[in-house]
């Protein structure tokens, strides 16, 4: 149908209302929630791939969630997994959680769909106590399981764990048990039914079932179906890995220690994040995909009947279903046609062809290191013009006021906390940095400027000092420091500023890496 037809026919102010189309399973599909700044989606503009149809979105704003639920329960999806950052120390992360906190659920269509979590508990050989679970199990049931829309399984709210292991080196096998029954005297109590604990695992099941374990999946096999010369070359067709995914799905149900909720791709192409050093399945067809979804319908659980695709938006990995302009509705078509065949008439609408525009990012940077090579500012949204950028040491969006030096507002530094740059920058190959700013701090206060110190994007839990502004009676005054990376490990830094005695300003901050 020509673009003007469809927009003459479908105009609208918001997005359609979805019209469902029903499955006989229960499928599912993991939704990564990583695209809350431009900042995140610079490695596919530097690649050229993938666009999505919305274009580079804002995650957290509802309308991107109900374009996303329309499309999903359209194509046979009845549920999101969301990817849930929840530190076991330090809480759940605003950040990395938008999608579901601030999108998913203030959406319009919410209930179309249901949802559920995977906790991604994948720090750095984690170790919990009872105390860290119970507390976990009181965030759960307070923002999620009391949700109409959680998914529960038997009765019970349904809680994948990335990382199983870390549980069981905790509490041996039959503590988890205990604890994850703990937890769910929490849910019970407010109500909210008990926990269905899920392992993002298929290995060693006979322990994850003693831990208490109730089914197993997984999020992704990117190396299933090749051979060893072509995990040695990095790259492979996508068709081997439709046969290396039924191969493990026999495996898995032929031993029939757990249920299995059956785990199905779209490909696996991690260029855009990896560039050289990435893992390739050549020539991903839906025709191919359409081909693994119908064989795994063999493979489902009788009595959970349950799909769950990786992913809906995982475009650093390459295993996405989200429409793009690459691939269209592809993926998406040949789930439909797996898992609802007998309602293939569908018309697939994009904001464009009802005349409407979905919130995005309005200019996307260019990388640190591009910058840097051309001598320009490192710094990003320096000028505090852009309402992101910069966060507290607790990853909230910090304050940006106005009473800026220039332009219309500045950054505010919070007495007795620290703020910080989104992103970060490249230690440059000699070592210096100069950095310039603009600072107005009151009488009796002071601003440190430190510099925290990273290994890719592993913190090395050190910092380099900048330096240390005292009061400027209120005025703004210029500051410039030059100071000198000199830590072996580090190759990245970011920038941090740390107010003590009143709330500080900070506006015009550029960044350079020192040329001898």
């Amino acid at each position: 149908m020509p673009a003007a037809l469809l927009l003459a026919l479908f105009a609208v102010d918001y997005v359609p209302a979805p019209e469902p189309c029903p499955s006989d399973l229960n499928v599912g599909c993991f939704y990564f929630p990583g695209h809350f700044s431009p900042m995140r989606w610079m490695p596919f503009k530097a690649a050229g791939f993938p666009m999505p149809l919305l274009g580079y979105y804002r995650d957290g704003e509802p309308e991107v969630s109900d374009w996303h639920i329309k499309w999903a329960v359209e194509h046979g999806i009845s549920f999101f997994a969301f990817d849930w950052y929840y530190h076991y120390e330090q809480g759940a992360s605003p950040v990395h959680n938008k999608a579901l906190d601030l999108g998913f659920l203030r959406a319009r269509y919410r209930d179309h769909m249901k949802f559920c979590l995977m906790w991604c508990n994948e720090g750095k050989d984690e170790r919990y106590t009872e105390e860290h679970l119970l507390r976990l199990a009181q965030v759960l049931t307070e923002r999620y399981f009391s949700q109409p829309n959680y998914l529960r399984i038997e009765g019970d709210n349904a809680l994948i764990v990335s990382v199983p292991a870390y549980l069981v080196a905790s509490f041996g096998p039959e503590g988890t048990a205990a604890v994850f029954e703990r937890m769910a005297e929490v849910s019970r109590k407010a109500g909210c039914g008990g926990i269905f604990p899920i392992a993002k695992q298929d290995e060693n099941r006979a322990a994850l079932k003693q831990a208490g374990f109730r089914a197993t999946t997984a999020y992704n096999y990117p190396t299933a179906g090749m051979t060893d010369e072509q995990r040695a070359a990095r790259s492979a067709p996508y068709a081997d890995m439709v046969r290396g995914y039924e191969e493990r799905w026999k495996q898995v149900t032929d031993e029939g220690v757990l249920p299995y909720i059956v785990p199905v791709t779209p490909g696996w192409d991690s260029r855009p994040w990896y560039q050289d050093r990435a893992l390739v399945r050549t020539n991903p067809r839906p025709r191919l995909f359409y081909e693994m979804c119908l064989a795994a319908r063999r493979y489902v659980d009788p009595a959970l009947r349950m799909v769950l695709a990786e992913c809906w938006n995982e475009f650093g990995e390459g295993s996405y279903i989200e429409p793009t302009a690459q691939y269209g509705f592809g993926s998406l078509d040949a789930m439909r046609d797996a898992f609802c065949p007998d309602d293939p008439n569908h018309v697939d609408l994009v904001p464009q062809s009802v005349g409407l525009t979905a919130p995005v990012f309005a200019t996307i940077p260019e990388t640190a290191e591009a910058l840097m090579a051309r001598g320009a500012n490192m710094l990003y949204n320096g000028d505090m013009e852009d309402a992101w950028g910069w966060v507290t040491f607790d990853q909230e969006d910090a304050r940006l006021e106005g009473g800026a030096h220039s332009g219309r507002r500045c950054l505010i530094a919070p007495a007795g906390q620290g703020v910080k740059t989104q992103w970060l920058m490249p230690v440059p190959p000699g070592k210096q940095v100069r950095v310039e700013l603009w600072a107005r701090v009151p009488e009796g206060a002071a601003l440190k400027v430190i510099a925290a110190l990273f290994r890719g994007t592993a913190w090395l839990g050190r910092y380099a000092q900048v330096g240390t502004i005292s009061s400027t009676g209120g005025e703004w005054r210029a500051f410039d420091f030059t100071t000198e990376i000199a830590d072996a490990e580090a190759d990245r830094f970011d920038v941090e500023f740390v107010a003590s005695g009143a709330d500080c300003a900070v506006d015009d901050v550029a960044l350079h890496a020192v040329t001898q």
